[in-house]
């Protein structure tokens, strides 16, 4: 156990941060309450925060971040998430021989934060840091199956297959899968890195030429990327 004195002020300080960030917009008194300190000690420390530009003030006082903080959150989240999926990646390239990229949602976007390319002659290649398309994606389809309610109606108006029951036939067997509906000649699986809440924050997904990835083996790969999903989320 460390011998170093923890700062009670510091301490309080990240989990306003933390309460407000999930909650907001949102006054002092339920920030008060849901962490535990008195209401005026909540106030200093939010106004401390919003002097150093970390919160602004809505017009009827609640808090929220603010938007200059958010670039600095997703960067550094971004950079934490790819480092911790990296091994991820190598590893059911290495047992697949196939490519494997990590997709992260971005508003109504689907972006590639990183991949791990194949060593076969014939090969799928991305760019990281490039948008893919979304409808019909295994990336899509493997988020969406763990998305609420109100965070899955806007993907629904970009792929309408994102059904009921076609969701709860992912969330059983823990993978999804495209069959050539994105890019002819292609086949990919994809599988959902979730947080300990269960909600999925990114998709792992392997992607290979439909002539060496032939459709009886998509079980094998979407079992294989499943697990390390699971294995990721078990880290949490």
């Amino acid at each position: 156990m460390s011998s170093v004195k923890e700062i009670q002020s510091v301490h309080n300080a990240c989990r306003l941060f933390e309460t407000i960030a999930r909650m907001q917009p949102v006054g002092v008194s339920d920030i008060a309450r849901t962490i535990g300190i008195d209401k005026s000690a909540a106030h200093r420390l939010a106004v401390t925060l919003h002097s150093a530009q970390w919160l602004e003030r809505t017009e009827d006082g609640r808090w929220c971040i603010s938007p200059t903080m958010l670039p600095t959150i997703r960067e550094s989240a971004a950079t934490t998430l790819i480092a911790g999926a990296r091994p991820l990646l190598e590893a059911a390239r290495d047992q697949s021989g196939e490519m494997l990229m990590l997709v992260v949602p971005d508003g109504n976007r689907l972006m590639i934060v990183e991949a791990a390319e194949s060593r076969q002659t014939l090969r799928v290649s991305v760019t990281v840091g490039t948008e893919m398309p979304a409808r019909s994606s295994s990336a899509l389809r493997a988020i969406a199956a763990y998305l609420p309610a109100d965070a899955l109606e806007p993907w629904r108006r970009i792929d309408p297959s994102l059904t009921d029951s076609a969701l709860a036939k992912i969330r059983a067997r823990g993978w999804a899968q495209n069959d050539g509906e994105g890019f002819d000649g292609t086949r990919a699986v994809g599988a959902a890195l979730r947080r300990a809440d269960g909600l999925p924050v990114a998709a792992l997904v392997l992607c290979a030429p439909a002539s060496r990835f032939q459709s009886e083996l998509m079980q094998q790969h979407g079992e294989l990327i499943a697990r390390l999903a699971e294995s990721w989320q078990a880290g949490r």
